[in-house]
């Protein structure tokens, strides 16, 4: 990572060939209830932190989740990531294998401050993993996020999603499994930061959505049924 990188049921929302459907998880509310933080470093990121607040104004358009993050580099490469979770959205592949997921996020970065931001991305949490989506990392850079922009990386695949380990290390062939044989997902957003040097970042996310593509055949017709029989809060109006 560098400096800068770092209603009710399941929503199916288009028809696929075969009868498979895709499901959408959405957020755009963003109550602290519904959110946990684990806070993860690397060795040369010990005593970072990392944390995230609902703010009821200012979002796009209202609520809005806030992410500081303060890294603490006692070497190169110091490192520290917010892992968000939205625990109570989960989906199964044994009810249909995924494809594709299209993720998206709107994004503010508050600091006036070059080469300063965040990276951020989609979390999957399977099989006691974390796997955070690392190609693309979305940025936020100042210039151009000093004001809500959206935020948008479609068509993910596995091999997109890099293990995190709790030492703060990303394995890149370590992939969450996708196929009918993969274990209940749930998931999240992350947020990141590393340097040689210490510094603070405070970013915004809002609207955070995952569109889950499962591939198209018989048994894509039962991924509503097991997707966890939760997806979308819609935003209230302002």
């Amino acid at each position: 990572m560098t400096r800068t990188s770092l209603v009710w049921g399941a929503i199916a929302v288009a028809s696929l060939a075969g009868s498979a459907q895709a499901v959408v998880f959405f957020d755009g509310i963003f109550n602290n209830s519904d959110w946990t933080l684990t806070t993860i470093t690397n060795a040369n990121g010990v005593g970072s932190s990392a944390n995230g607040l609902q703010i009821p104004v200012g979002g796009n358009p209202n609520q809005y989740r806030r992410i500081r993050n303060n890294l603490l580099a006692s070497g190169p490469s110091g490192a520290v990531i917010g892992v968000h979770m939205r625990g109570t959205y989960s989906y199964n592949p044994g009810g249909g294998a995924i494809s594709v997921i299209n993720y998206s996020e709107d994004s503010i970065n508050f600091i006036n401050q070059p080469g300063n931001g965040q990276g951020s991305g989609l979390v999957i949490f399977q099989g006691g993993n974390y796997y955070l989506q690392r190609t693309p990392t979305l940025v936020m850079p100042y210039a151009s996020f000093n004001t809500w922009q959206a935020n948008a990386a479609p068509g993910l695949v596995s091999s997109d999603f890099w293990q995190l380990t709790l030492a703060g290390n990303l394995i890149s062939g370590n992939n969450p499994d996708f196929s009918a044989s993969g274990g209940v997902m749930q998931f999240g957003f992350w947020r990141g930061n590393s340097g040689n040097s210490s510094y603070q970042t405070d970013c915004g996310i809002d609207n955070w959505r995952v569109e889950i593509i499962p591939v198209p055949g018989p048994t894509g017709s039962a991924a509503l049924a097991l997707a966890g029989l939760v997806a979308c809060r819609r935003r209230r109006s302002a």
